[in-house]
């Protein structure tokens, strides 16, 4: 069958039920790798309100239970959360075949998509938000477990905190976990060196590595780095310079001596971040 055959006979299966009870119908398939899929949809009754539609298929072995405790996990997360830099869920619901989420559609794409073109202060206006968006996750005792560009979408001037799959709630900041999640060259060095390892401490690691990327326009998922990212910090940043520190503070080896969010927005409101982090008293 030619693929743009079988891809039309798919995207009408996709309209049979999640579509059909929201009213919906597909565009195009943005991302498919069973056991999840997701795809753009726009409303039948305005055209113009377009969202996605996040799907967790069903195949009745034990990897269906798997798909199930992921999906209920973000669900719930995404339930509990509502933060101006976090992304929303609209509404949930399963269906024969899958379980389903709708989001809204953020039409510029994602952090990854705008690093070569960042500049200096849109750099420092998106990390700020960045660090609102972590603080208030933290405080609600919610661990992402994946931060990375690709999982922070951008839409109107400001970031969006998204994916929440692999994400856990935790009794508290101290809490320790011994399941590896995540990208692996976002995990922290603990992860790959400890049983035990605080999930809270993880994500500081890793809002240093969106940082780093933020701060020399490159992805370290899709690049060939030539050095360590400490070296390059090193090598490249000034040693008065405020994102060397906080660079520095983010990627450290050791997790305690890392900042914690609350370290770091203090640490930040100390420096020329600080007309930006007045600016987010409220988040």
């Amino acid at each position: 069958m030619y693929p743009m055959k079988r891809n039309t006979l798919e995207l009408r299966k996709y309209q049979e039920d999640a579509c059909h009870v929201y009213n919906f119908e597909v565009d195009k398939l943005l991302h498919n790798h069973f056991p999840v899929k997701v795809f753009q949809v726009r409303s039948k009754q305005d055209r113009n309100v377009k969202k996605v539609i996040k799907a967790f298929f069903k195949d009745n072995t034990d990897v269906e239970n798997k798909v199930a405790k992921h999906f209920l996990s973000e669900v719930a997360v995404l339930a509990t959360v509502r933060h101006p830099y976090i992304m929303g869920m609209d509404s949930m619901g399963s269906f024969p075949r899958y379980f389903a989420y709708v989001m809204p559609f953020y039409e510029d794409g994602t952090l990854t998509k705008v690093l070569p073109s960042m500049h200096q202060e849109m750099s420092d206006e998106y990390f700020v938000q960045l660090c609102a968006a972590v603080n208030y996750l933290h405080n609600k005792k919610v661990a992402h477990r994946d931060l990375k560009t690709d999982n922070i979408l951008i839409t109107e001037k400001k970031v969006l905190i998204a994916d929440f799959g692999l994400s856990d709630i935790l009794p508290t900041e101290d809490s320790m976990a011994t399941k590896r999640k995540g990208t692996v060259v976002y995990k922290s060095p603990e992860q790959f060196l400890k049983k035990q390892f605080n999930p809270f401490k993880c994500d500081m690691f890793a809002l240093g590595v969106v940082y780093w990327c933020m701060v020399f326009k490159v992805n370290v998922l899709s690049h060939e780095i030539e050095e360590p990212m400490m070296e390059t910090v090193r090598n490249r940043l000034s040693p008065t310079s405020i994102d060397r520190l906080i660079l520095t503070n983010l990627l450290e080896y050791q997790p305690e001596e890392r900042l914690s969010i609350f370290e770091l927005i203090f640490l930040m409101e100390e420096s020329c971040f600080l007309h930006r982090i007045a600016k987010l008293k409220d988040y």
